[in-house]
């Protein structure tokens, strides 16, 4: 019997201290991981690395309509695009609170879409957990958003790092780097046959959660002086009226914030070419958008 006890002590000993050995390298990596251009680098430098002047926060369509070279070039002032695929406005708090631990930006720039004030993409929250026990303000929004058992997991360095490595080695050992700030424009298609779709009414319909994430970060903000814009970027699917446009703009009014409104704007809708799919800006589209953009800032 006492061999068997010191058999288990022994096996329990040599996986606590795997785990511990993997959470010590793994958050090491993590934190100095350079920036390549995909998801989980992005997602890094905004949490642990950048302190750029202006930062962006959204999802996808953010992320690839954003070029901070032309916001850097126009306005003399640092930028970094944290927009990420898929995900909702808990994400866009996590960055920037996270963000503000280290630095205080002059601008945050939230680009809104639907999705990021439904419940559709919670559970892409999961996507998060390699970055769980590195920043406490993300800690505490995975934390409010999982049940027992996922916290209990979550402990565990080996399952918060199971689909980890693949990206995380493939970004150490990369000679290129991204140099575009975060900023992922996407490829532009020649023979594109999308055209603008139009509806008159959007049903919408806010998550509470998101729209709690959404009060925190205006709310810090306001506290630290820091110029909160609203976007709604360019798109082919375009809602005429009580859409969710119409929901952003009433909200930056009551709360003093600016709003630029391009989902209406017949400069791109009326141009499919300048678009890669029917929600998202190519390249040559975002290049476009981004010095509209600045000229309208100005």
């Amino acid at each position: 019997m006492k061999k068997r006890i010191g058999f288990i002590l022994i096996i329990i000993g040599i996986v606590v201290g795997a785990d511990l050995l993997v959470g010590a390298v793994t958050g090491k990596l993590i934190r100095e991981v350079p920036d390549v251009g995909v998801n989980q680098t992005n997602t890094a430098q905004a949490l642990f690395a950048r302190t750029a002047d202006i930062l962006i926060l959204g999802s996808s369509r953010a992320n690839h309509s954003f070029d901070c070279k032309v916001i850097e070039d126009s306005l003399g002032m640092s930028c970094y695009n944290a927009g990420r695929d898929g995900q909702n406005m808990a994400y866009d708090a996590m960055v920037f609170f996270s963000y503000l631990e280290r630095h205080k930006p002059l601008i945050v720039i939230l680009d809104i879409v639907d999705s990021q004030l439904s419940n559709r993409w919670f559970d892409n929250l999961k996507e998060m957990n390699c970055y769980y026990g590195l920043s406490k303000p993300l800690d505490r929004i995975v934390d409010d958003n999982s049940n027992w058992i996922e916290k209990i997991k979550l402990k565990s360095n080996l399952y918060r790092y199971n689909n980890t490595w693949q990206w995380l080695l493939n970004a150490h050992i990369t000679e290129s780097q991204a140099e575009r700030d975060g900023f992922r424009p996407m490829p532009v298609n020649a023979r594109t046959n999308f055209k603008a779709s139009f509806h008159n009414k959007e049903n919408i319909k806010i998550d509470k959660r998101c729209f709690h994430y959404l009060e925190e970060i205006r709310k810090a903000c306001d506290k630290n002086h820091i110029q909160l814009i609203l976007t709604y970027t360019p798109s082919l699917v375009v809602v005429k009226n009580s859409g969710l446009e119409d929901w952003i703009d009433a909200y930056a009014k009551k709360n003093n914030l600016t709003y630029y409104d391009f989902g209406r704007d017949a400069e791109f809708y009326e141009h499919p070419e300048l678009f890669y799919d029917m929600t998202h800006l190519n390249a040559i589209g975002a290049k476009l958008f981004t010095k509209k953009f600045v000229q309208n800032l100005k």
